[in-house]
């Protein structure tokens, strides 16, 4: 099943960390995903392939037993995640989450002209990004409540 990911900050400087796109699509299953970032140029390309990964690691019905081939258009990422180049500080944080999903997905990476990124289609057509609060992206375990006593309290205000 092809995957595609896009990454890109939204500046002139895209060295500098501000706010970029990340974004991912699957033409098999008719999905295409685009969410907000602030990071650098390259950032914004690791988190496309980590927010993918972790989007298919939390879909394993649409996902199981399917060989995913993602194409991305970055070649310094896809070169580095495959072991074709050395790993810069930026790639040396990313690469130990892309070798777990690795141990858990069956994946390739692999580089294609950015015309051909499916990711890209339509992604200046959708709404601009609005901002939004923080959201939690983690998840865990829901809250637990906390547990009500059992009698009301009484205290020197009620004349005890």
């Amino acid at each position: 099943m092809q995957c595609f990911v896009y990454g890109s900050n939204l500046t002139d400087d895209r060295t500098r960390k501000n706010r970029g796109i990340v974004a991912f699509a699957v033409p098999d299953i008719g999905l295409m995903f685009k969410g907000g970032f602030t990071g650098s140029q390259p950032e914004c390309e690791y988190m496309s392939l980590l927010t993918l990964l972790r989007f298919v690691e939390q879909n394993p019905k649409a996902f199981s037993q399917a060989r995913l081939d993602i194409l991305s258009d970055a070649a310094a990422m896809v070169y580095q995640v495959c072991g074709k180049a050395p790993a810069t500080g930026l790639a040396a944080r990313y690469l130990p989450t892309i070798s777990h999903y690795r141990e858990k997905l069956n994946f390739t990476v692999h580089w294609v002209p950015r015309k051909e990124n499916s990711a890209i289609e339509g992604i200046y057509d959708l709404p601009p990004l609005k901002s939004a609060p923080p959201l939690n992206t983690r998840f865990g375990d829901p809250p637990r409540e906390k547990k009500k006593p059992d009698s009301p309290r009484r205290g020197p205000h009620l004349g005890i």
